[in-house]
């Protein structure tokens, strides 16, 4: 008897795409002509026959204020977990952004909750009933965790990662997971397996990557809190693409155990788990109730340290923000360095200081980081990615083709991790001699890519060469008047002259409707003051006024209160 041919890359890649498209209710799928243009933002509202005017208000609020309002019972975890699991349909059909969904078992584990809700009149913990969703590579159990490689499109999750195990039995309802690129070594979500996932607020560019599905559902709002992954800008650079809010804090201080992907075990360059929100408060919650589980018992490697409760209150009256114009190696887009100039000039007027930072050591710590991520010459990633059994997508052999990585020995990984240890204090020198109290600076030198053009990722990635916490959060959006200025530099680099051209290919018009994203960076392990100072920034950003801050104090203090009766 012959044996049968074992199917091609394509056969399983168009298999775990349908499975994830006919998980999709019918009665949730959308009408084709709804799906022409760029720009999906207002999909949800364009729908009235999926989504109800109360679910679209549901899923329009925070996390910390949904489960305010379960906790008092004005709504249910079933009626907002169904509210949820739909915005998520309409996403995915926008954007390609779901891996896999879960919709049936989310919906009987808030029917689950609910019932214990009136059986005992209190949660279960401080996340009862809220959708969260989750990167496709980190585990949780009874689902796949492939990394967007073919070759492991069905391999199983051994159990919960960490991070999932404290939010399962703190009340969390996983829906759905995010897709990632192949490898995860892209800002572009694109792999074989899960085809190419687009920005929702221009479908002609990136959501980024790695945590590139989280971004665009987040930013969809088909999920009020997200798990992403970042170890040179995987969460910052999605969530800055798509308008959200990332956070990425220094290693060793949120729950990191349980992910898949190439180079298991490298602990030269270590990357680390982190909320993606639509909410500054949203991160806070994500990092109190993953530090006040103590994951440090679980996760030997983890430091003890409890989430600090550090708040604009006790900050200094008057601030001093450095600002990193430019790295001295790509220049921003003209977007970006008019949201530069526009936060910097609110800042001023608002009694706070800002001096200018520079990026002399910035080449050199890019440099170290691109050598760590190929310390083996890329040979796990070459001989994973074969031409018959899954090829290299562009992005994926760009990357490849452009390091030209070499193999390094133990000993010449002894002298990188010294270089390493060298370049952080020497930061850390300039830091404490600018006196500042957070480093402002871009996410990337471009907003949202066009697909297939994100080649620098120096303005996130020397954040994980120096293990410092970046927020980023949303500024304002491109303008159709956005132009080089008369003053900007001259071009420095093959790569620099790479992105100007990216930008002149269309100018503003190739980028309309895309977010513009600043990034805010603070002191190793001090997330909770870096939160502290964003949120100070937040507020002049915006123009809130007494009476907003008022208001927003006042729910915030409602939502603490409910919190604290836990």
């Amino acid at each position: 008897m012959s044996q049968s041919t074992p199917p091609s890359w394509h056969d399983v890649a168009a298999r775990r795409q349908k499975e994830i498209f006919d998980a999709i209710p019918s009665a949730w799928l959308v009408d084709k002509d709804l799906l022409r243009g760029h720009n999906f933002m207002d999909l949800p509202q364009r729908c009235p026959n999926i989504m109800s005017k109360e679910e679209l208000f549901i899923t329009e609020q925070r996390a910390v204020d949904i489960l305010a309002h379960i906790r008092t019972r004005t709504w249910t975890s079933y009626q907002v977990t169904l509210a949820f699991c739909k915005r998520a349909a309409l996403a995915h059909q926008a954007t390609n952004c779901l891996a896999l969904i879960m919709f049936d078992s989310a919906l009987e584990r808030a029917k689950e909750l609910d019932e214990y809700m009136e059986k005992y009149n209190r949660p279960v913990g401080p996340l009862h009933g809220l959708p969260i969703s989750v990167k496709e590579h980190i585990y949780l159990k009874d689902t796949p965790a492939t990394s967007g490689l073919i070759s492991w499109a069905d391999a199983p999750s051994p159990g919960d990662a960490l991070i999932c195990k404290v939010f399962r039995e703190a009340g969390a309802v996983f829906h759905v997971k995010t897709t990632n690129p192949q490898t995860l070594m892209a800002l572009e979500t694109h792999s074989n397996l899960f085809g190419r996932t687009t920005n929702p607020h221009n479908t002609n560019l990136t959501s980024g990557g790695s945590s590139g599905g989280e971004s665009a559902l987040v930013a969809m709002r088909g999920s009020p809190l997200g798990i992403g992954t970042d170890i040179g800008g995987s969460i910052r650079g999605p969530s800055g693409f798509c308008g959200g809010w990332g956070l990425k804090c220094s290693v060793a201080r949120i729950p990191h155990s349980g992910l898949s992907g190439l180079h298991a075990g490298m602990e030269n360059i270590i990357g680390c788990v982190g909320p993606m929100a639509n909410s500054l408060a949203d991160l806070r919650l994500f990092c109190k109730v993953a530090l006040d589980a103590q994951p440090w018992d679980f996760e030997p490697s983890l430091i003890d340290l409890p989430w600090r409760n550090d708040s604009p209150e006790n900050l200094p009256k008057k601030l001093r923000i450095g600002v990193l114009w430019h790295d001295g190696e790509v220049t921003p887009h003209p977007p970006i360095q008019r949201a530069l100039r526009d936060t910097v000039h609110k800042l001023r007027t608002a009694g706070h200081e800002v001096v200018a930072c520079h990026p002399s050591l910035h080449a050199s710590l890019l440099k170290w980081i691109n050598t760590a991520y190929f310390l083996d010459g890329a040979e796990e990633y070459t001989s994973t990615l074969t031409q018959d059994s899954d090829p290299a997508v562009p992005m994926i052999q760009w990357l490849i083709d452009s390091t030209a990585p070499t193999r390094h020995t133990v000993e010449q990984t002894w002298e990188l991790n010294s270089l390493r240890d060298r370049l952080r204090t020497a930061f850390s020198l300039q830091w404490r001699e600018a006196g500042i109290d957070a480093l402002l600076c871009p996410v990337n030198a471009s907003v949202a890519s066009a697909h297939d053009e994100s080649k620098y990722w120096g303005y996130t990635a020397v954040f994980n060469a120096t293990d410092l916490p970046g927020v980023v959060f949303p500024v304002t959006k491109v303008l159709p008047t956005d132009t080089w200025d008369r003053d900007t530099p001259n071009i420095k680099s093959d790569k620099d002259a790479m992105y100007r051209k990216f930008w002149d290919d269309g100018g503003a018009e190739k980028y309309k409707d895309a977010p513009v994203n600043l990034q805010l960076v603070g002191k190793r392990l001090r997330e909770e003051r870096l939160l502290a100072v964003a949120e100070v920034i937040e507020e002049i950003v915006r123009g809130v006024n007494d009476d907003e801050k008022s208001k927003i104090a006042k729910c915030t203090e409602k939502t603490e209160m409910v919190q604290s009766r836990l």
